[in-house]
């Protein structure tokens, strides 16, 4: 694992993200879902009304990171599992390196 950077919430990082809060929800309750829900029912007559929604942009930003950071994780240890395993312990294996240059396309050589 890598040390943690933060990065700096920028206006053009909000600006992108007041775009993605006004995107159709998708077909799950995820955080982004719901931050753009509470993103939408603010409305103009809310008490400081400019904190909750640049509070709710930086969430919806944060959120996409952190998803794109756990995927490419996991993406990571799905490519670096490999299990071992003995070829006398499994019944059905094959052993496919002594085929005395037979094409086994031929059918059952048994």
């Amino acid at each position: 694992m890598s040390e943690y950077k933060p990065k700096p919430f920028t206006k053009e990082i909000a600006e992108q993200m007041r775009k993605e809060m006004n995107l159709p929800f998708d077909e799950k309750r995820t955080l982004c879902n719901v931050l753009k829900q509470a993103y939408r029912c603010s409305n103009e007559e809310s008490y400081n009304l400019a904190a909750v929604q640049a509070l709710l942009l930086e969430s919806l930003w944060m959120g996409q990171r952190m998803h794109a950071k756990l995927y490419d994780e996991q993406q990571q240890q799905f490519k670096n599992e490999h299990i071992e395993q003995d070829k006398d312990e499994d019944p059905f294996g094959v052993d496919w390196s002594n085929l005395d240059g037979r094409n086994v396309a031929q059918g059952n050589w048994d």
